[in-house]
């Protein structure tokens, strides 16, 4: 089904066309054509049962319908074949109901009509749908009074034309269908590749926060408690300089590719990469009871993870962690056309602050994060010391050990 839209989909496409603008346009296209090739059927076992004037017309629709298609494919002008296609769908039906004698001895084929206001919901726009919708029903209030008034029987048996009730409302049940599922598969297909995008680019956390309540990219914040991880590679500008930029892109995306799955494996948020280092925190955007212990659980699981890196080339630098624990605001900052979800806050920067005072392979965590966590951690102090940016000496431990919980 696939491959058959993007065929369809490629008659009368232009370079500027969207991706819901192609699988619109094959969508119609695809419709069209099975509409055309059923009118035949219609059009031929009229005329044999001895209406050629109710023949004629599936007939008719068949030659504008596919007339409409060569138009697109030379003209590549979509809202005029959009256009054509809705009206001959809106108009045929009822002309032929009114050839046939009314909605009883026509087996109430304007049935069929009604692809024009779906039609229209689905290939152009609600606002469109409606008028669509309204003429519908204008048309169907209209013949239904005063349609009978041409012709009140036809020369169909009996027989037939109740058979044709059970296969018109057969055959649009199965077309409706065939194209709602179709425009689903293809909706939920795109969806899932933006998704697929989209978490590329944000934290699985923040994703399914905006996924579940869009409300939460609106610009401004909250203020809550969070545990924040800041992560630097050290000595890796020395690293920069001795080696050709291509080789430093793949040694960060190599050391990234370790590190990242272990943080989302823990729950945490991921807010920057800024340069070599990376920036994570936990309890946001969602609450989590245990966010000291996740952070701290990740930050020894990244320097094992990147062991078999270092291993390989002893050479190249090594993660220092620090962990800090407080209050930040946390969400979004930017502009309304472009926003990125940010953590302010005193706790991110000593985290920041304790990572500059560890060596390379070391975890150091503040004091709030080790009160948090020392049921289970096994820590060595540092004692308290100065740190830029804060007036007040601070206490920070070594992280060496966590305890199954």
């Amino acid at each position: 089904m696939a491959r058959l839209l993007a065929r369809f989909a490629a008659i009368g496409a232009t370079p500027a066309d969207t991706e819901d603008e192609r699988l619109q346009r094959g969508l119609l296209v695809g419709l069209a054509l099975l509409i055309s090739v059923l009118a035949i059927f219609w059009g031929l076992a009229y005329i044999v049962f001895g209406e050629p004037l109710g023949g004629a017309i599936p007939l008719t629709y068949t030659v504008l319908s596919l007339l409409s298609i060569v138009m697109l494919t030379v003209t590549r002008r979509y809202d005029v074949f959009r256009f054509t296609q809705l009206s001959l769908m809106l108009a045929l039906p009822f002309a032929l109901m009114v050839v046939l004698g009314g909605f009883v001895p026509s087996s109430v084929v304007v049935l069929w009509a009604f692809f024009a206001p779906l039609g229209a919901l689905a290939f152009a726009s609600p606002r469109e749908a409606l008028r669509w919708f309204v003429a519908y029903l204008v048309l169907i209030l209209a013949v239904g009074i005063f349609g009978g008034r041409l012709r009140s029987a036809n020369n169909l048996p009996a027989g037939l034309v109740g058979a044709m009730f059970i296969v018109n409302i057969t055959a649009v049940s199965i077309v409706v269908f065939i194209a709602l599922y179709a425009f689903v598969y293809e909706r939920d297909r795109a969806f899932a590749a933006v998704h697929r995008l989209f978490g590329q680019y944000l934290s699985p956390q923040i994703v399914r926060s905006l996924l579940s309540d869009p409300g939460r990219a609106a610009l401004g914040g909250e203020n809550r408690e969070v545990t924040a991880l800041f992560a630097d590679l050290a000595g890796f500008t020395p690293f920069t300089e001795s080696r050709p930029p291509g080789e430093t892109v793949l040694a960060l995306n190599r050391y990234f590719s370790a590190v990242v799955p272990v943080v989302f494996a823990n729950g945490g948020t991921i807010i920057q990469f800024a340069g070599d280092a990376i920036v994570a925190v936990w309890n946001a955007p969602v609450e989590q009871p245990r966010h000291a212990l996740a952070a701290a659980r990740t930050a020894l699981a990244m320097q094992h993870a990147i062991e078999a890196i270092v291993t390989e080339d002893p050479s190249l630098p090594r993660f220092r962690v620090g962990i800090a624990t407080g209050a930040a605001l946390v969400g979004n900052i930017g502009s309304e056309e472009l926003r990125n979800y940010v953590a302010h806050g005193d706790a991110v920067n000593l985290a920041a602050r304790l990572q500059t005072g560890a060596i390379p392979g070391q975890v150091v965590v503040s004091a709030p994060t080790y009160a948090l966590i020392r049921d289970l951690a096994s820590v060595r102090p540092l004692g308290r010391f100065a740190v830029k940016g804060k007036s007040e000496e601070v206490e920070a431990f070594v992280l060496e050990h966590l305890a199954d919980s």
